[in-house]
């Protein structure tokens, strides 16, 4: 893949990826990473962020667990 091109250049490989992608989730053989934090008031520091101390999604766990 090219620096030009977009992901839209190859909207028509996705069919055969998604399954793909999930079998390799299911098998742990590609993992999503994530960062979950506990309650809206909890804040990660900007300079952990730098840090590269979350990593992938985060999430806001809500609620009482």
């Amino acid at each position: 893949m090219s620096p030009d091109e977009i992901i839209t250049d190859h909207l028509g490989l996705i069919p055969d990826h998604v399954p793909r992608a999930a079998a390799w989730l299911g098998d742990g053989s590609l993992v999503a990473d994530e960062t979950i934090v506990d309650g809206l008031r909890t804040r990660s520091k900007p300079s952990a962020r730098l840090r590269g101390e979350n990593t992938g999604k985060m999430l806001v766990r809500a609620g009482a667990a």
